[in-house]
C-alpha cells in the first residue's frame, strides 16, 4: 500500500496500470436531474472563466457575481428565485464582466477581466439598507505590450494584503496592494508560457502560492511568497508535475483547514480511456501527490473541473461533459474519498438542462463549505441561462 502511495506521484500512465478500477467508482445508473435556470443575461458562458470563484455566503444570504452584455450582475437568493442587485449593478455599468470575487466579513473585492483589463472593485455590505453597497473602482496598471489577458484571480494573505494573478501575452504576473486598493505594477513570475496557459493564486497558511499551466514545457509550476515579505520576493519555481502530457489551462483548487491544498487540473493527454483530469495534493510542506483520474471515453469528454469542500467534512468535485456521440452536456458532481490505498472518485449526480447547446463553466465559492449552510455550484450555458445546484440536496 505504501508503495502505491509513492508511485502516485510520478506517472499518470504508471497509476492507471497500478490503481486501475480501485480509484474510479462511477455509477453506470448515477441519478439524474434537470435544472431550470435561475436566471437570464444577455450573454453566453455567464459563469466563465476559469478559474474563477463566483459565489460566495455570508449571513446576509447566498449571493454570486454572471456575466452580462453590459458588464457583471450581483445576484442574490431569495425564497423562491435569484434577484439583480440593481444599485450595484447600475455602478457596474459597462464593467468587465469575467469575476472573481474574494469575500470576508461586510467586504468583498472582486477582480474584473476584459481585454487587456483588471478593474478591482470593493462592496460593502450595509446593515441598515439590508443590501451591498458599490465602495470603488480602481484599475490595475497593465503592460503595454498587452495582447491577450484571458483571466485573473484575486486573493488576501495572513497580513491583509491582497494579490492578483492574471496571464498577461505570454506571462504569468501578479499585482500587490496593501489595503485592496492600490496596486502595484506587475511582477512577472513567468515568462515562455503557451498563450493557452492560464494560472491561480491561492492562499495558504502565511503564504501564497501561485499555480500556472506551461504547455510548452508540459509542466504544472507553484512560486510561493511568505507573508509580509517584499512583494517581489518570491520563491523559485517549483515543479508540480513535468512531463506526460500533464499540463492544460484548467485550474482550480480548496484549501483544508490543516493547510493542505487540493487542486484539480486538466492535462493534454487527449487519449481514449486515459484520465484526463489529475488530482493534485499539496501536503503542509509544500509536497505534492498527483493523482490522475476521470477517463476520456468514446461517449465522454470531461473539461473544466473545480474542487470545493465541507469543513471538516465531505469534498466535492464537479465539472462538465460532453456527450461526444450526440453532442449533449452534462455536469458531473463527484465525492472524492480518500482511502487507506488512493483516492476513490464516486459520481453523486447528473445534473441537465433542456437545450440543446453547450452547459459549463461550473463555479463555486473561493472560501469552503459551512455544514450548516448552503453548498451552491453554479453553471451557465451559451444561451445566457445561469443553473444552480445545492450539493446538500444529494
Amino acid at each position: 500500500m505504501k508503495l502505491k502511495s509513492i508511485l502516485l506521484s510520478f506517472s499518470p500512465f504508471f497509476c492507471i496500470m497500478i490503481c486501475g478500477y480501485g480509484v474510479f467508482a462511477q455509477e453506470t445508473n448515477t441519478p439524474e436531474l434537470y435544472l431550470e435556470p435561475i436566471f437570464h443575461v444577455n450573454y453566453g458562458d455567464a459563469t466563465a472563466d476559469k478559474p474563477q470563484s463566483k459565489s460566495w455566503t455570508n449571513q446576509y444570504g447566498q449571493w454570486v457575481i454572471v456575466g452580462d452584455g453590459d458588464g457583471p450582475k450581483l445576484l442574490k437568493k431569495e425564497t423562491s428565485s435569484w434577484a439583480s442587485q440593481f444599485e450595484v449593478n447600475k455602478a457596474w455599468h459597462n464593467l468587465p464582466s469575467r469575476a472573481d470575487v474574494y469575500s470576508t466579513g461586510d467586504d468583498a473585492h472582486i477582480v474584473l477581466v476584459g481585454e487587456c483589463v483588471l478593474d478591482v472593485v470593493q462592496i460593502r455590505y450595509s446593515r441598515k439598507s439590508k443590501q451591498y453597497e458599490h465602495q470603488w473602482k480602481e484599475s490595475l496598471p497593465i503592460p503595454q505590450d498587452c495582447e491577450s489577458l484571458e483571466t485573473a484571480t484575486i486573493t488576501r494573505d495572513s497580513k491583509n494584503q491582497f494579490w492578483v494573478v492574471a496571464d498577461v501575452n505570454q506571462r504569468i504576473m501578479v499585482w500587490h496592494s496593501k489595503n485592496g486598493r492600490d496596486w502595484s505594477e506587475p511582477f512577472t513570475l513567468a515568462q515562455d508560457i503557451n498563450k493557452d496557459d492560464i494560472s491561480l493564486i491561492v492562499s495558504l497558511k502565511n503564504q501564497v502560492s501561485v499555480i500556472w499551466s506551461n504547455q510548452n514545457s508540459q509542466s504544472i509550476i507553484e512560486r510561493i511568497h511568505i507573508d509580509g515579505e517584499e512583494p517581489n520576493n518570491w520563491s523559485e519555481p517549483i515543479i508540480v508535475q513535468q512531463g506526460d502530457n500533464n499540463a492544460d489551462d484548467h485550474l482550480n483548487a480548496t484549501v483544508f483547514k490543516n493547510g493542505e491544498m487540493a487542486l484539480v487540473t486538466k492535462n493534454s493527454v487527449d487519449q481514449i480511456n486515459q484520465p484526463q483530469f489529475v488530482l493534485r495534493i499539496r501536503d503542509k510542506e509544500g509536497r505534492w501527490t498527483n493523482i490522475p483520474y476521470e477517463n476520456l471515453t468514446a461517449q465522454r469528454s470531461p473539461s473544466r473541473p473545480i474542487i470545493n469542500h465541507v469543513e471538516s467534512g465531505k469534498i466535492y468535485e464537479a465539472h462538465a461533459v460532453k456527450n461526444r456521440e450526440n453532442n449533449l452536456y452534462i455536469i458531473s458532481v463527484n465525492e472524492i474519498v480518500k482511502k487507506k490505498d488512493g483516492w476513490e472518485f464516486r459520481e453523486l449526480i447528473q445534473l441537465k438542462t433542456k437545450i440543446k447547446g453547450k452547459n459549463g463553466d461550473v463555479t463555486s465559492s473561493k472560501a469552503s463549505f459551512f455544514p450548516k449552510e448552503a453548498k451552491l455550484i453554479f453553471f451557465s450555458d451559451d444561451l445566457g441561462n445561469i443553473y444552480s445546484f445545492d450539493l446538500d440536496s444529494l
